[in-house]
């Protein structure tokens, strides 16, 4: 992965052209999983699932057209979206502007046959805020299972949750000369 990106950052800054990667500290805050996360479509009887707010690090990388990458470094490896395939944080989320907002999102698709059957889960994971030294934004989380096949069974989870609520502040600007 690390080989990928180092290949990216010299295409994005040209032939010995200085890169200027930003360093963010984003909290995703709590927010309810809720019932249709569920394959009943009800959250179990025993407790509310709510999820804990969530420390993610990681370096934005400006790219042409008008485009960067956010490169997730820390946080959890993934967010429970209940019954629904967990999310995914990590990795690289390719971001746009629009009106001085930045969309930075990510999808994952894993796929496996079964006898009988082709499960596929796919979830996304999107964050939005204005790039700053200190900033709110929303993240939308997207998660769902589909199942091909005669020896499927019930019904396949899907979930979105939109507007959790994130902050966040710009810890540094480095400097560096891609090689």
């Amino acid at each position: 992965m690390r080989k990928l990106l180092l290949s990216s950052l010299v295409v994005f800054s040209g032939c010995g052209g200085a890169v200027t990667p930003e360093l963010y500290a984003i909290v995703v805050d709590f927010f309810t999983i809720p019932d249709a996360c569920y394959s009943n479509m009800a959250q179990p009887s025993n407790v509310v699932v709510t999820a804990q707010p969530a420390l993610l690090q990681g370096q934005v990388w400006d790219a042409p057209e008008q485009s960067a990458i956010f490169e997730i470094e820390q946080g959890p490896a993934s967010i429970d979206m209940g019954d629904a395939p967990s999310v995914a944080v990590r990795g690289l989320l390719r971001g746009k502007v629009m009106n001085n907002e930045w969309t930075f999102s990510g999808t994952n698709s894993a796929k496996s046959t079964q006898i009988g059957r082709t499960v596929t889960d796919t979830s996304s994971f999107e964050l939005k805020f204005v790039r700053g030294t200190t900033f709110k934004g929303t993240a939308t989380l997207t998660s769902r299972r589909e199942c091909s096949g005669s020896t499927c069974q019930g019904t396949q989870p899907s979930c979105t949750i939109s507007n959790i609520p994130v902050s966040g502040t710009r810890l540094q600007v480095a400097y560096e000369r891609a090689p």
